[in-house]
């Protein structure tokens, strides 16, 4: 009997995000973003309303749709490159190093008490990572300081601690050697891009019709705060914009395939 069905749906399911390639509106091929807690949409009209005055009481008697957009948003908990790269607006490479000598890095006008931080400079303004072999001598030359006495070392992070109660002297500049050993690291910058891509949300949910979404054309914008300290799993939020993609439908839902019955 119609109106006796009960579609009741519990949603659960898969994102996919496929960016475009740079220049152009061809997404690249569909990447789980991971884990997602939240997902929807949100759809906004805006109506021009006609009204008759020709009785005591206006009265509306008819409503044209003006405009119609649709939005949404989504959080995961996936924090990887990809998704952070996403979520500051940038870029993700991968830092490959082969096993190179430093001779001399200057540590300009120390302070005891702080770190500092091995191979800065404007190419690589975070410094290295991954060294060994470290030697700290004052400027000119003369006798090594000693490690764990006038310093301390974080070999993994390339960075050194003057020792307030250390030889090295307060407002000088040693210079280090070491050996930065051979590595790879991924690495996000920032940049102020613009996210566009194709998104499709896979349905697999326990109760309910399984019915997915495509939208050919979104934009990927930052929404609220990335904790990087609190007592919860890491999220990461994001607003999207759904784009009318050319000729194609902003949004298309498909139900699960099905074989017709006689």
């Amino acid at each position: 009997m119609a109106g006796d069905k009960k579609q009741y749906t519990l949603g659960r399911g898969e994102l996919m995000f496929a960016q475009f390639r740079a220049g152009t509106l061809n997404p690249r091929g569909e990447l789980y973003m991971g884990n997602s807690p939240a997902f929807g949409i949100t759809a906004t009209t805006e109506s021009l309303d006609h009204y008759s005055s020709d009785g005591g009481i206006r009265v509306k008697d008819d409503s044209i749709i003006l405009q119609q957009d649709y939005a949404g948003s989504l959080t995961t908990d996936n924090i990887d490159p990809d998704n952070l790269a996403y979520f500051f607006l940038g870029e993700k490479r991968t830092i490959v190093t082969a096993s190179t000598p430093v001779a001399s890095y200057i540590l300009a006008q120390v302070e005891k008490g702080r770190w500092y931080q091995l191979g800065t400079d404007a190419t690589n303004p975070s410094g290295v990572r991954n060294v060994s072999a470290v030697t700290l001598t004052a400027t000119g030359g003369g006798a090594a300081f000693i490690a764990g006495v006038d310093y301390l070392l974080d070999l993994v992070n390339g960075r050194v601690y003057i020792q307030p109660a250390g030889g090295i002297g307060e407002g000088t500049s040693p210079v280090a050697a070491y050996t930065i050993d051979a590595s790879s690291r991924d690495q996000v910058i920032s940049k102020g891009n613009v996210v566009e891509g194709a998104l499709r949300y896979i349905a697999k949910n326990p109760a309910g019709l399984q019915t997915s979404f495509y939208m050919p054309q979104v934009k990927l914008t930052p929404n609220g705060d990335f904790a990087l300290k609190s007592d919860s799993w890491q999220e990461l939020g994001f607003n999207i914009e759904i784009i009318t993609k050319g000729s194609l439908s902003a949004i298309y839902a498909d139900g699960a395939p099905y074989t017709p019955t006689a």
